[in-house]
């Protein structure tokens, strides 16, 4: 009877215990799921043609929604506006040859919580880019364009709370006139800290 009733115990311990081991290993949701808007300013280079190994001062603002795909990694839709800058032509500081940059994205993000605070994300998408400068050739000349283009980056941040988090990213965007190397060459490269929040 002792042994019977030891059985019955152990078997109800291990019944019991069950649920809280399965609730232990699944995963805590750290991926995001909802409506988002955020800001970013920093720094934008241009590194080939007149504008070779200059920069200014870059901003821009974006918004969207993700979707969680699973516990830890979201994916999101956005659209955006960037102003990225005017830069003064190698050995000139003449504002008339000064570059100009700017236009709205539309793209997709991919971002991964390494921990609930940390995350990691990559993105890519459309910029339609909208410029002027001078054209890398001999004899170069001031145009203005607009091109629909492409931009990709990364960044990694940290969460605050469930709203807000903070980051740092590099993002490429790729803004060139019609007439390959010989046309405007704005290729930027952005450095930028960026906030974000989460409704």
């Amino acid at each position: 009877m002792k042994k019977t009733l030891f059985a019955v115990a152990l078997a109800a311990v291990g019944v019991a215990t069950v649920p809280a081991v399965f609730a232990q290993s699944e995963p805590t949701q750290t991926a995001q799921q909802g409506w988002y808007v955020g800001a970013e300013a920093g720094y934008g280079q241009v590194n080939k043609g007149p504008y070779d190994s200059n920069g200014d001062a870059i901003g821009g603002i974006k918004g969207g929604y993700r979707f969680a795909i699973n516990p830890e990694t979201s994916f999101g839709v956005e659209a955006g506006y960037q102003y990225l800058g005017r830069i003064d032509a190698r050995a000139s500081a003449g504002s008339s040859l000064r570059s100009k940059l700017y236009g709205p994205t539309l793209g997709v993000n991919l971002r991964y919580n390494f921990t609930p605070n940390w995350y990691g994300e990559v993105r890519t998408g459309a910029f339609y880019a909208q410029g002027q400068g001078l054209t890398n050739s001999v004899n170069s000349s001031y145009e203005r364009f607009d091109r629909t283009r492409y931009y990709a980056g990364v960044g990694v941040g940290y969460n605050i709370d469930q709203h807000w988090s903070v980051g740092v990213n590099y993002n490429y965007y790729d803004a060139t006139s019609r007439g390959g190397e010989r046309g405007v060459q704005l290729q930027t490269n952005a450095y930028t800290l960026a906030a974000e929040y989460r409704f």
